[in-house]
């Protein structure tokens, strides 16, 4: 009886030490990014292209310049994706930016784009956004709307082209454990005039990020 009491206690001091340990286990996390991204039925790039290493730490591209004659013209092309994970809080953050775009001969126009998605969890809560993004000197089917940040998902119609969504976030996670953005600065859906049926896509400035257990 005494052995199988000091076994039974032992097992227990040893649950008692290693329970705190699992449940502050290190969230996983993620960040990916691209400053520039063009799928259509000729042409499928993304440029200044990253993703984060799944033990954190960080990952860079750039480009000079992308020309993609009547589809988009950029300089300037960086993305920059971060992340640490702790017992008691991870991260993830990506930046992504592009100066002097140029989309569709002038249709979609920016003197810079800079999209910021970032994410933590700590504590039992979990939270993203893209504080920092912005769009500057940005004219869209002919309408100036100068330095702006627009609310989340905003859609302004291209008639003969499709539309562009502004601001573009995708959110994902409970707000407890898990949690995750894409923010996607400038949107452009490309639709067949007649049939209004997806023909492609160009986005500029796109940042993930997320965190989970």
């Amino acid at each position: 009886m005494n052995t199988l009491m000091k076994l039974s206690g032992a097992i227990l001091a040893g649950a008692l030490i290693a329970g705190p340990a699992l449940a502050q286990a290190p969230a996983a996390i993620a960040g990916q990014g691209a400053a520039a991204v063009v799928n259509t039925a000729g042409i499928n790039q993304q440029v200044a292209s990253v993703a984060l290493p799944g033990d954190g730490g960080l990952a860079n591209a750039s480009s000079d310049a992308l020309s993609l004659a009547g589809t988009i013209m950029a300089d300037g092309l960086a993305t920059i994706t971060t992340g640490m994970m702790d017992l008691g809080t991870s991260s993830a953050q990506t930046t992504s930016e592009a100066a002097n775009v140029n989309l569709l001969n002038g249709l979609v126009v920016a003197r810079q784009v800079v999209a910021v998605a970032s994410s933590y969890v700590s504590a039992g809560t979990a939270a993203s956004d893209g504080a920092g993004s912005s769009l500057l000197g940005l004219r869209v089917g002919g309408v100036d709307l100068g330095d702006v940040t627009p609310a989340p998902n905003t859609r302004m119609e291209l008639p003969g082209v499709g539309y562009a969504i502004l601001n573009e976030q995708l959110v994902s996670g409970d707000g407890a454990m898990t949690s995750g953005i894409t923010v996607n600065m400038i949107h452009v859906v490309l639709q067949d005039a007649l049939t209004g049926q997806r023909t492609g896509e160009i986005i500029v400035g796109s940042a993930r990020s997320a965190v989970g257990s």
